[in-house]
């Protein structure tokens, strides 16, 4: 049976419903099935033949993809890529780099890369605070006092636990344990360092795998427990929370420059006082009021466009984005400002750093860590995102004090 006739037939059993979505890749590769699965969505809500015109126009391993990254694969989403550059002054990021970002937002790129013209001379200075991805984990017991053995337990015995983690994984070392005890349930929050791997699926296998074997010890103590289950949401992923705020999650970054007082004026056309006094009045009072989990300008937005440009997680930019700005002006008028993400969740190897074009832009920034043991790769990248995101709240706080915002916005085109 040649393709054409082959794909007919594949495509009138999906309309019978004799055959289901997700079993075409028994019958053909996976090209060959997004092509089918694209004929019957248009055939199905009756779309014009155009409809995935540019959706097929794919560049990626679409076998590899539909492996590794997604189901019921039809094609891919495009998005613009730009980059600025950065100077850094960082423990692994240094000098001058360039930083790519994948946007429809108009203005965005050019905002950050004005504040990094800005911030060129004096640089950027970053330091790496925390290093831990997180899983909580629950465990029923039998009672309160048992519940409260497991707490002691897991306390003095994290050295054991710590070799179970090793057990699943060369690259995942136990770092803190931390439990919570309600009645009888005891929630158990593992922190670990995961190499050059955002490590979220590593940790999860580490940790359930950990507290099985730390039950068979307890259970030899007469101490009886179940495992409920891997995510007890102590983590916390991919939700606001406020223990990632205060403790961390993945990696906790802090940044810094100072920009001389004639600099602000030249490129902002605002005085250090009004930069200031914006974010303390925008990012602390209105966030306040509005009940913010962080104080930022558009943290969300920086890390959206990193996040896409070089594959991590996008739901994790809802915890990455939960930071801080800090604006002050200085005894000699000049403007300091600092910027706190203390929840980081990112990586340079693994899940979606393998697509090609992410992984290009990751090999461009020096970052791809397909060959990084010890996660020096993951501390440059989030320096490197440090120091955008500092750049990009600046440009922001400062367009908004000088009355710019609106303006900026108008004149992008439309339609």
């Amino acid at each position: 049976m040649d393709k054409k006739n082959k794909t007919d037939d594949l495509l009138k059993k999906l309309m019978s419903k004799e055959l289901k979505i997700h079993e075409l890749s028994n019958f053909v590769d996976e090209n060959t099935a997004a092509e089918v699965r694209r004929r019957y969505i248009s055939k199905k809500y009756k779309l014009n033949s155009n409809s995935f015109i540019h959706v097929q126009r794919a560049s990626i391993d679409m076998d590899d993809a539909a492996k590794r990254n997604i189901s019921n694969l039809i094609g891919v989403t495009q998005i613009p890529l730009g980059f600025v550059e950065i100077n850094i002054k960082g423990q692994y990021a240094h000098g001058q780099n360039p930083v790519f970002l994948a946007t429809t937002e108009g203005k965005l790129v050019d905002g950050i890369g004005r504040a990094a013209k800005a911030l060129q001379d004096t640089g950027i200075s970053t330091r790496i605070l925390k290093d831990e991805m997180t899983r909580s984990v629950i465990v029923n017991a039998s009672s309160l006092d048992d519940a409260y053995k497991i707490k002691e337990h897991a306390a003095k015995n994290k050295d054991k636990i710590k070799k179970y983690f090793l057990e699943s994984s060369k690259h995942l070392e136990l770092k803190s344990i931390s439990t919570y005890v309600i009645g009888k349930t005891v929630f158990i929050r593992y922190g670990a360092t995961t190499g050059s791997a955002m490590g979220m699926n590593m940790i999860t296998i580490g940790a359930h795998a950990a507290t099985l074997k730390m039950l068979d010890d307890l259970k030899k103590k007469g101490i009886n427990a179940d495992f409920f289950t891997e995510s007890g949401n102590m983590c916390i992923d991919k939700k606001p929370g406020h223990i990632n705020q205060i403790l961390g999650r993945g990696i906790s970054i802090s940044a810094e420059a100072i920009v001389k007082k004639e600099i602000v004026e030249k490129y902002f056309k605002v005085n250090p006082e009004k930069i200031a006094k914006m974010n303390y009045y925008k990012n602390y009072i209105g966030s306040s009021l509005g009940g913010a989990v962080g104080n930022n300008a558009h943290i969300a937005n920086i890390l959206a466009a990193i996040f896409t440009a070089y594959g991590q997680d996008l739901a994790q930019i809802v915890d990455g984005a939960s930071g801080y700005d800090n604006i002050e002006v200085t005894s000699n008028g000049d403007l300091y400002i600092s910027i706190l993400l203390p929840a980081l969740e990112i990586g340079t190897f693994g899940g979606g750093t393998v697509r090609e074009t992410q992984k290009e832009v990751l090999l461009a920034s020096g970052v791809y860590g397909g060959d990084d043991q010890k996660g020096e790769t993951k501390y440059k990248f989030a320096e490197i995102i440090a120091a955008t995101v500092l750049a990009g709240e600046l440009n922001l706080i400062a367009a908004q004090a000088a009355q710019e915002l609106s303006s900026s916005h108008a004149s992008i085109k439309r339609g």
